[in-house]
């Protein structure tokens, strides 16, 4: 009977972007790589973010991390709670990220780095970290090869090919091909982030520095860019050009001091001191400062936001200003990004998007650099990975198309890879399991709690709090509060106490409950009546 030789599930990432987390499992060895976090969808009502559901994974030993972005290290606290003894590797700047970002939820824990060209032993298999481009420095594929070296996974979900940058070495080829080139099954796990755009070879980072180069010489006042604060590589042409047009430039925000920050301490960024000044540091307004806002994606609390609507303590929008939007809206927060576009605008500001000049471009493949990575790995299995359910099936249909060479597959979360020791590929499929919503201080929050929040914030809510007499038939005296509903409903309060009052009159409290429950549905008929649905209801007998 053939044994299984080496299991692959992801559990998470695979039919959504983000919570990207991945179990790799031998006979004695069990890691993952990357723990993730899933930004919610808008109608979570302030809810942090989520993970996967970690109940059912069995003890890793290692937890390996592929870059430094949120999608991938966002739920290390919670995996390192969960398996206290689990080793966590990462890069060096990735494993600054992480220690700073412990550190501050006040959860520290010991984070061993590895080198690119470090190969990590395990009893089962062997990981060779391959380094790739990316929009974050030090990010990495991990081609996963068993001890008898017949069978190879290259696992690579974030990446780009960019050849032309000045930050870093170009996507390592030759050690891909090298190590890979004795395998007998090779299977690609691959990033289908990008698989439904126009531009079929992405371009490269140094493509932006002459048109911002130009955008700085232009502009005539302050400078406000926003972007994803962990592309480190852009942040440093903006110190360039800064250096350059004898500019300072201010980070604004937690998350992009906390980035520039790290970088710096690992000697990444060589003008740090000469061009960057802290933003508490700034009086007045001056022509060379050039400002960087976190908050691309115009979160409620970001940084950017607080600027474009006027509410920041440091910097207002003036009419002399220009603001260079540096990033794509990620699906989902296209219409809070215009509504901030349109408050610049109102302002009087100068705004260039990416849709006006090249001044972003994506750290994920076209479909052009997907082909040359297959004709590199020439796999002979592709699986698409680090997509939603759609790009997945796109990046399907453009295997099949481009490369027949290899046999596609298609998986989602918690479905199981199975490589047997006669190089047999077999998928067994997962159940759907609900990812864990996480809210305030790390707090695990339950499912059917965001559909009580849905009718709070759809319905408002009556609060009626009664003492009853000392024979607890009557009540003796009332108080209620109503919150979210119109102001018709709240001007008017005295109405619904003359409602209650000839309520009180007609019944009594002998069956608490029963009457409790009568009385919660007339307040809601009465609301009702009023306002055409029923607010959420809660009564309290003292």
């Amino acid at each position: 009977m053939n044994k299984a030789l080496l299991k692959i599930k992801p559990v998470g990432g695979v039919g959504q972007i983000g919570s990207n987390m991945t179990l790799i499992q031998g006979a004695n060895d069990t890691i993952l790589i990357d723990a993730g976090i899933l930004f919610p969808y808008e109608d979570f009502f302030d809810i942090n973010y989520l993970i996967p559901n970690l109940e059912d994974i069995p003890t890793p030993s290692h937890l390996v991390i592929t870059h430094g972005h949120e999608d991938h290290i966002g739920a290390i606290a919670h995996v390192v709670k969960k398996f206290p003894n689990i080793k966590v590797l990462a890069s060096p700047f990735t494993a600054g990220l992480i220690r700073k970002k412990l550190e501050f939820n006040h959860t520290p824990y010991p984070i061993t780095e590895y080198k690119h060209f470090e190969q990590l032993g395990f009893k089962d298999f062997t990981i060779d970290p391959i380094h790739v481009n990316h929009s974050i420095p030090e990010t990495v594929g991990l081609l996963i090869k068993d001890v008898s070296e017949q069978l190879g996974f290259f696992f690579i979900s974030d990446f780009k090919i960019d050849e032309k940058t000045i930050y870093e070495r170009p996507f390592d080829f030759e050690k891909l091909i090298k190590l890979s080139k004795n395998l007998k099954k090779r299977i690609l796990l691959c990033d289908s982030t990008n698989i439904t755009s126009k531009t079929t070879q992405t371009p490269s980072e140094q493509d932006l520095i002459p048109i911002f180069d130009n955008l700085f010489k232009e502009a005539q006042n302050r400078i406000f860019i926003t972007c994803f604060s962990s592309n480190i590589h852009r942040l440093m042409t903006f110190i360039a050009l800064c250096k350059k047009h004898n500019k300072k430039l201010i980070p604004h925000g937690r998350s992009m001091i906390s980035y520039l920050n790290t970088a710096n301490e690992l000697g990444m960024i060589p003008d740090y001191a000469s061009v960057v000044k802290m933003a508490e540091s700034v009086t007045g307004s001056s022509e060379n400062h050039v400002i960087l806002l976190s908050g691309c994606q115009g979160d409620f609390r970001g940084t950017f936001r607080r600027f474009c609507i006027g509410e920041d303590s440091q910097f207002k929008p003036q009419s002399t200003d220009t603001v260079l939007m540096s990033s794509k809206a990620i699906p989902g927060n296209e219409k809070k990004i215009s509504m901030l576009i349109n408050k610049l605008s109102e302002a009087g500001c100068k705004v260039v998007t990416g849709s006006d000049q090249l001044i972003h471009v994506s750290g994920h493949p076209g479909r052009d650099d997907l082909k040359r990575l297959y004709d590199n790995f020439k796999p002979t299995d592709i699986i698409p990975i680090h997509g939603e359910s759609y790009f997945i099936r796109e990046h399907i249909e453009f295997i099949k198309s481009t490369y027949p060479l290899a046999t596609p597959h298609y998986i989602l979360n918690n479905d199981e890879i199975v490589i047997t020791n006669d190089l047999k590929l077999n998928i067994l499929d997962g159940e759907t399991i609900d990812p864990i919503i996480i809210h305030g201080r790390g707090i695990v929050l339950e499912k059917e709690k965001i559909s009580e929040r849905r009718k709070l914030a759809c319905n408002g809510s009556v609060f009626l709090s009664l003492k009853l007499t000392s024979t607890r038939m009557k009540v003796e005296k009332f108080n209620f509060s109503l919150m979210g509903l119109p102001t018709i409903v709240t001007l008017n309060e005295e109405r619904f106490k003359k409602f209650l009052d000839n309520y009180f009159i007609q019944i009594n409290f002998k069956d608490i409950e029963k009457t409790n429950e009568e009385l919660r549905v007339a307040i809601r008929k009465y609301f009702d009546q009023i306002l055409g649905y029923k607010p959420i209801t809660t009564i309290h007998i003292l």
